[in-house]
């Protein structure tokens, strides 16, 4: 072996890191600088690389997604989300009651000293804020009624707030959006108990899915979606 030459066994260990980097940096993950960046690219992500499994859905798993948590006031969430279903996932997140269809999170997040409430978790971090315990649970209530967002994590790194979440399940169309907007709430509610930035949300969403019965919509989404993107407005917007 040359001087400077890398071992055969170190070559073969920068081969594998890279692709293992490749695999978990691959088309799946998607990173933007918008919430609305994010959901358009998830639908169509999930459209166009998704498998039927049950002749209803087409599903793409494990799927890594980041956007900002301020992200209210997202002009595409505006133009093309659903305001009923923004108004039913807050209800589901933070009321004390259920929603319509007998769905309440509020209820089974429990943070690190049992609350619902991030209190526990803001002074979790106010004491320790290098601490990975700072997690909050959506248990099973048991009768079908899991929550699609299962488990998030609340840390604090190089002075602003990182919030990482899993999920189970999403419907990339209908609910994606919905449920980041609560969580980027849950974020901003953290940061600005810890008095630092809110940073970023990401998030693993073990099966991101869309319905057949809903393709055509998203076809129209994803259409008038890219142009608006590419516009910056509305059609028919002076």
């Amino acid at each position: 072996m040359s001087e400077g030459e890398a071992p055969a066994g170190a070559a073969v260990f920068v081969v594998f890191a890279r692709s293992l980097a490749a695999t978990f940096t691959g088309m799946n993950d998607l990173r933007f600088g918008s919430l609305g960046e994010t959901w358009i690219n998830l639908v169509n992500r999930t459209v166009q690389s998704g498998v039927s499994v049950d002749g209803e859905s087409l599903e793409l798993i494990e799927v890594r997604v980041a956007f900002p948590a301020r992200a209210e006031g997202d002009e595409l969430i505006r133009q093309f989300g659903d305001s009923r279903m923004i108004a039913e996932m807050e209800r589901v997140f933070f009321a004390d009651g259920a929603n319509a269809e007998g769905h309440s999170y509020a209820s089974l997040m429990r943070g690190p000293g049992g609350r619902n409430d991030l209190i526990d978790v803001i002074a979790l971090l106010r004491a320790e804020p290098a601490s990975k315990r700072a997690v909050v649970t959506l248990c099973d209530p048991g009768g079908g009624k899991l929550p699609c967002v299962n488990v998030v994590q609340f840390l604090v790194r190089a002075g602003a707030l990182r919030t990482i979440y899993f999920a189970r399940g999403q419907d990339a169309f209908k609910k994606f959006y919905a449920d980041a907007l609560c969580l980027a709430t849950m974020a901003r509610r953290v940061a600005e108990g810890l008095c630092v930035p809110e940073g970023t949300v990401s998030g693993f969403i073990s099966s991101s899915h869309v319905y057949e019965k809903d393709l055509p919509a998203i076809a129209d989404f994803l259409e008038r979606g890219k142009r608006f993107l590419r516009n910056g407005k509305p059609e028919g917007a002076c």
